[in-house]
């Protein structure tokens, strides 16, 4: 039997089996399209796949895709968070920068960074309501043969659900109610109505969303020196917990006209808009330094933060007989508002003049203010064809990808003494690829793929993997390979001159020009079991040798420095070495040379009853640089383990109760700046446990409640202990800060949902 008689076969069990009794559901196998393209079932797709359906996003707090993702196994959104609060997601320890996002396969990842100064968090909240996803699809590995750049740590696909041939839609309203009132509260509002305007010819689905969440200002418990006098700490924005007041609001509407019996075309249309509240308050600037006259020189940010998307894509699926075809054009537009350019250097050295004269605030404020906006947007247009035909024995998935992007930021354009407007760094990249699933036997497939890259900066660059799938027995499967991934680096870092700011707009960081795209080799093998009773288990073993990785950590002078080597230096314009003077170093990114992953995953479920089974997962992962400056330290902050465990009781047809735990292990620290070096900073942050308890009651076929109590035992994110330091013999004592955990996670709360289908 053909690979595809046998996905048809799959196919029609699956619409056979669901209109019959619940519990026969957990028998089924799932199907995926993420690995290769076209639709797999989950144990002979040539990749490490996890699918995370409609009913379990059903029961849980989802405001941003960490909330959907963050119990996978190889998936970590502890690493770290911006200022926001926002984290981000991370794969097999690669980062949060190499896992590609899409939507319905179309890539949603900036091609330069337009969050600067830790904003990064943003770029996951700019998703479809839950109630218009169909299932979420999360590739753990390289998969760069049909996806490229941004893929080496992984690839999450949002599929969202087709339009059906009767009216339906749902409107569901959550709110999340803190116990500790440090925290906010948060609210969300969905819905979605999708249904035919012409019967069998042309379908329409309007969907939206509304997050809102309340400032949160979690408080330390203030310290004791030696001497007895209380030393109090504030916590800070992002990892230290502190978050401002928020609105996350999405709309789209997608139109699907059916053209013949074997064609579709489909038109989509998204917005997504998210705005923080910046305003100062008891001389607090949340986000960032807000321009007055108070606070210059430092400037850089308006009083309130603006994060929009807007994407448009017309999208045409054909069946053709020799083959089928997936041809899309995609335009997605991002922008950063509500940053505006600090001063220049002349600017600053004026400041300085006027300071020094004694100007009045009048004066001042009259020669420096309004800042000028700083346009921060990245614009990205993609034209992607996929078909697969089957000869033979061989699925053949194969087609080609045009990027062609731009990045926007005022900072491109800022010299010594002014602004360069409309300065951009492109981004234009083609490929072609194509994949054959060789049948060679009824139980063992290969699959081979080759992937090509173009970029307009670098030459061309071939990808090729090899996976294979051997089905042992029934019960048994064994599946590994080897492939390998490619990542250009971003436009913003290589723009030759200023790509930003740190010091509260002070201090220019500069792009590095001679970068060089990151590559790596990735192996893994993975063994599956399934038995007839629906329980399954999975091991994963795999490794990623990793080239050239771009890290900070470089620096570089001045070109006017009197200690400046000739073509290894930064030539900004002679206002900036004139106002910070020879010695002052610039900040860029650096090649690192090698890095090293290895790692372990594991996941099953154990049906215990028919309606009641315990799922569970673990992971290793070892990720550390291998050579260069940084050579011993580890790659980035996953934590070496990581486990989920979900006990899981269908308690009646209508009512279903869970509870879940979450544990992470060996999480690396990294030493704060100002730290006294004569004290030992701890290696790992403290290990810990959370569980969270859940239920959900159908009321009938309409209306469905879900309540959850996160965090049930009311863990305590916010202890660190202080080790005094004194210069002069006990009459007072310097405090120094150890955190036990690096993100400040909210106290118990309570999480409840009511959906309205019809």
């Amino acid at each position: 039997m053909t690979r595809l008689s046998k996905t048809s076969l799959v196919l029609a069990l699956s619409g056979f089996a669901l209109s019959g009794q619940a519990q026969t559901v957990h028998e089924l196998e799932e199907l995926v399209v993420s690995a290769s393209g076209v639709e797999q079932k989950l144990t002979d797709a040539p990749a490490s796949i996890t699918v995370i359906r409609k009913e379990d996003l059903d029961k849980k707090p989802y405001a941003t895709l960490l909330d959907a993702v963050r119990d996978v196994e190889g998936v970590d959104v502890g690493e770290t968070t911006d200022k926001t609060g926002q984290g981000g997601i991370s794969i097999r320890g690669m980062g949060a920068d190499y896992t590609l996002i899409l939507i319905d396969g179309k890539r949603q990842n900036n091609i330069g960074d337009i969050y600067p100064n830790n904003f990064g968090g943003n770029q996951f909240n700019h998703i479809p309501p839950k109630e218009m996803i169909e299932r979420i699809e999360i590739i753990r590995g390289p998969a760069s043969t049909l996806y490229g750049a941004d893929a080496l740590g992984g690839v999450i696909n949002i599929i969202t659900k087709k339009i059906g041939d009767t009216w339906a839609g749902s409107l569901s309203h959550s709110r999340t109610h803190e116990s500790n009132d440090d925290f906010g509260n948060d609210d969300t509002t969905e819905f979605t109505v999708t249904g035919p305007l012409i019967k069998n010819r042309l379908g329409l689905g309007v969907r939206g969303s509304l997050y809102n969440r309340d400032a949160s200002q979690p408080q330390y418990e203030p310290g004791i020196d030696p001497n007895g006098n209380p030393v109090p700490r504030e916590l800070g924005f992002g990892s230290g917990g502190r978050t401002v007041d928020n609105e996350n609001v999405n709309l789209g509407i997608k139109l699907d006209y059916r053209m013949t019996d074997n064609q579709d075309l489909t038109l989509d249309y998204e917005t997504s808009r998210q705005t923080y509240d910046n305003e100062p308050a008891d001389g607090n600037n949340p986000l960032g330094t807000t321009d007055s006259v108070s606070r210059l020189p430092y400037a850089g940010y308006a009083l309130e933060q603006e994060f929009t998307r807007k994407q448009a894509s017309i999208r045409h699926h054909g069946q053709w007989g020799f083959a089928n075809s997936d041809i899309f054009l995609h335009h997605i537009t991002t922008s950063n508002d509500g940053r505006t350019l600090p001063l220049t250097a002349l600017e600053r050295l004026q400041y300085q003049q006027l300071d020094n004269d004694g100007a009045s605030d009048a004066d001042i404020e009259a020669a420096f203010l309004p800042r000028p906006e700083r346009v921060l947007e990245t614009r990205q247009t993609t034209l992607n064809a996929k078909f697969d035909s089957l000869v033979g024995d061989h699925l053949l998935v194969y087609g080609a990808e045009y990027v062609d992007a731009e990045m926007e930021d005022g900072a491109f354009g800022m010299t010594g003494s002014g602004f360069s407007d409309g300065k951009t760094q492109p981004h234009r990249q083609w490929a072609a690829f194509m994949e054959d699933n060789w049948e060679i036997t009824r139980q063992f497939t290969l699959t081979g793929g080759v992937r090509y890259d173009h970029h307009n900066i670098f030459d061309g660059h071939v990808s090729p993997r090899l996976y294979g799938n051997w089905d042992v027995t029934p019960e048994w499967s064994v599946k590994g390979g080897v492939s390998t991934g490619y990542k250009a680096p971003k436009a913003s870092d290589l723009y030759p001159g200023i790509t930003g700011f740190g010091r509260q707009g002070t201090l220019p960081f500069v792009g590095t020009p001679d970068l060089e795209p990151e590559t790596s080799v990735n192996s893994e093998i993975a063994v599956y079991y399934r038995h007839p009773e629906g329980h399954n288990a999975n091991l994963t073993v795999f490794s990623n040798q990793f080239r050239d990785k771009i890290e900070s950590g470089g620096s570089i002078l001045h070109c006017d420095d009197a200690n400046a080597t000739p073509g290894d230096c930064a030539n900004l314009a002679p206002e900036w070495n004139q106002l910070l003077g020879d010695g002052q170093t610039f900040s860029q990114l650096v090649n690192v040379d090698k890095a090293e992953i290895n790692g372990l995953e594991f996941a099953g479920r154990y049906w215990i009853l028919d309606s009641l089974s315990i799922r569970a997962n673990y992971t290793y992962t070892d990720a550390e640089i291998k050579s260069g400056d940084n050579k011993g330290a580890p790659l980035a902050g996953t934590a070496k383990h990581m486990a989920n465990a979900t006990l899981d009781w269908q308690v009646t047809p209508a009512f279903n109760t869970y509870l879940t735990s979450e544990f992470r292990s060996k999480r690396n620290t990294s030493t704060p700046r100002g730290w006294d070096n004569s004290i030992d900073y701890p290696e790992f942050y403290k290990d810990y446990t959370i569980l969270h308890l859940g239920a959900q009651y159908a009321v009938n076929e309409f209306l469905t409640l879900t309540a959850r109590v996160n965090n049930l035992l009311d863990e305590d994110f916010t202890s660190y202990e202080t080790v005094y330091t004194t210069e002069d013999g006990g009459v007072t004592y310097e405090p120094n800060y150890i955190d036990d955990y690096n993100v400040k996670a909210k106290a118990r709360n309570y999480w409840l949902s009511a959906t309205l289908s019809f």
